[in-house]
């Protein structure tokens, strides 16, 4: 029996909310857009400035490395616990404190005297920023409806671009001048909270008489998921997720650093290449998005990725290797809103942020497996069998993606 990826969630009280300007206009758009932005903070402008905070407060560089774990592992266990909440309870109440607490744990942090107390900070940091990127999911899926939802998931995809670009260098400034600067850019989410608190409109939620029971929403949520066309879905991003930053992410950079004698700052040059492409591709997939379905745009992504990881073992200059640093950019643009819209189109609407909070975690679990075998990989043959396998992981995923997903999805 074939399934349909064919819209289960209700379009109820969603029309009014959709905007019949241009998507740029729209301001419940360019709100949620501004949570996507604080929701990156934390690892764009902080990640390239571990070594001056390292030197600041004297301690090693493996120690450095747990000031990004302090925030990565509550967001990662605190992702699916928020998305039931905000099911339970709505989006704005889950998505204003979590930005609050967000601001006050980067305020810690910024004035923390010691490693422990920075650690620390990071950490409530975490648990306010575990809500926020499968919230922003949910609430796109919410607003939009068709191509217009791909279109959305798009420019948030542009802003992650953006804010990728802006943020290093912004960090990087601020660490210059003292180590604690970097952290105070944190205090930009209080008056995102205000804003969503005083202009985000949502559509009204379906009252539930039934009382909230946690076994009866994983059951539901586990049934909603058993569906061919989501778990082709959900194999797409895990697998798009595990090679990319496995084998571009981690280990083209080193790549980059032991074979092209490139000095970091020349590295970090070449990967804003990459930055800005997603910025850009993702603009033009905003305005083009309904002339091609996103199960097309999904394939054809994922042919160019492997292209591109087959390239990077062939460069033997830096120069050379933005092209496939342009190429993944290009990708991510095609990928990412038209795996997210594709989800949010299947999320039943009472359990929507469930649900993309589980998308959320199933790409944390890719980010977080995909440099561990590409660090075996590179142990034994160097960066050509992390890329020429990664190459053959992904045309194979595509395949297996094309011969079960089932492309009669209803037009938008």
């Amino acid at each position: 029996m074939t399934t349909s990826l064919k819209p289960i969630n209700s379009q109820s009280g969603r029309e009014e909310f959709q905007s019949k300007d241009s998507i740029f206009k729209d301001k419940n758009l360019l709100i949620v857009v501004t949570i996507t932005m604080i929701a990156i903070m934390p690892l764009f402008s902080i990640s390239p400035v571990l070594s001056t905070i390292a030197t600041g407060l004297n301690i090693s560089s493996t120690q450095s490395g747990l000031i990004m774990a302090a925030y990565l592992i509550p967001v990662a266990l605190g992702t699916p616990i928020f998305g039931v909440l905000a099911d339970k309870f709505g989006f704005k109440k889950i998505i204003i404190p979590s930005l609050l607490i967000f601001a006050l744990g980067g305020i810690l942090s910024a004035f923390a005297p010691n490693f422990r107390s920075l650690v620390e900070g990071r950490i409530l940091q975490g648990l306010g920023g575990a809500s926020l990127e499968a919230l922003v999911l949910a609430i796109i899926g919410s607003l939009y409806g068709g191509k217009k939802l791909t279109a959305a998931m798009a420019l948030n995809a542009g802003a992650i671009g953006v804010g990728s670009t802006i943020y290093p260098i912004l960090g990087g400034v601020l660490a210059s001048l003292n180590w604690r600067y970097p952290f105070a850019l944190s205090l930009l989410a209080i008056p995102v909270a205000l804003l969503v608190s005083l202009k985000l409109r949502l559509p009204k939620r379906q009252k539930n008489t039934e009382k909230f029971q946690l076994g009866s929403y994983v059951k539901n949520i586990l049934k909603s998921i058993n569906n061919r066309n989501v778990l082709m879905l959900f194999f797409a991003v895990i697998t798009l997720f595990m090679v990319e930053f496995g084998a571009f992410y981690t280990f083209t950079p080193v790549f980059a650093g032991e074979k092209l004698g490139a000095s970091s700052a020349v590295i970090g040059m070449v990967l804003t290449t990459n930055a800005l492409s997603l910025t850009v591709f993702s603009f033009f997939v905003t305005l083009f998005a309904h002339k091609v379905s996103e199960i097309k745009l999904i394939q054809i992504s994922f042919v160019i990725f492997a292209v591109a990881l087959c390239i990077i073992p062939t460069v033997n200059s830096i120069p050379m290797l933005v092209i496939p640093c342009v190429l993944i950019g290009l990708v991510e643009a095609l990928a990412f809103p038209s795996l997210q819209s594709s989800i949010a189109k299947l999320a039943p609407q009472e359990y929507r942020s469930g649900f993309m909070s589980l998308n959320v975690t199933i790409q944390a679990i890719g980010r977080a497996i995909g440099p561990v075998f590409a660090g075996i990989l590179f142990g034994i043959s160097g960066i050509a069998a992390v890329c020429f396998i990664g190459a053959a992981v992904t045309v194979i995923s595509i395949a297996i993606f094309s011969l079960f997903i089932n492309v009669k999805s209803r037009k938008a």
